[in-house]
């Protein structure tokens, strides 16, 4: 039988890449954020959507004890930024169809 064993280093490298790329994004959307200042802008639903998955990712990789009484509360907030990210995008189409701005067809350009 073949052991393999896993550098534990490797793994906590990566899950703090992840948590390095999600506050580099958190930082884009909240920079178009402050810039464009309106609460309905896709800016600011995306950047509610990162500062939860972040939050749910943080508690996930570095296991803070007084939050170790809750099971999978990482999973749990993984899923709910989930959830709010499909109702945001959910709501921007089912506004978009009502206004009736949507391109049904693509029409092609010749010159």
């Amino acid at each position: 039988m073949i052991t393999t064993q896993i550098d534990s280093g490797f793994l906590f490298s990566m899950g703090g890449i992840t948590v390095i790329i999600l506050f580099m994004s958190l930082a884009i959307f909240g920079w178009l954020t402050v810039r464009n200042r309106n609460i309905r802008s896709f800016e600011i639903q995306i950047t509610a959507f990162i500062i939860v998955y972040i939050i749910g990712e943080i508690i996930e990789d570095y296991k803070i004890p007084s939050l170790l009484s809750i099971p999978y509360i990482g999973p749990q907030i993984h899923t709910a930024s989930a959830v709010l990210l499909a109702i945001t995008l959910w709501l921007r189409l089912y506004s978009v169809r009502k206004s009736g701005k949507m391109i049904d067809k693509l029409e092609s350009v010749e010159r």
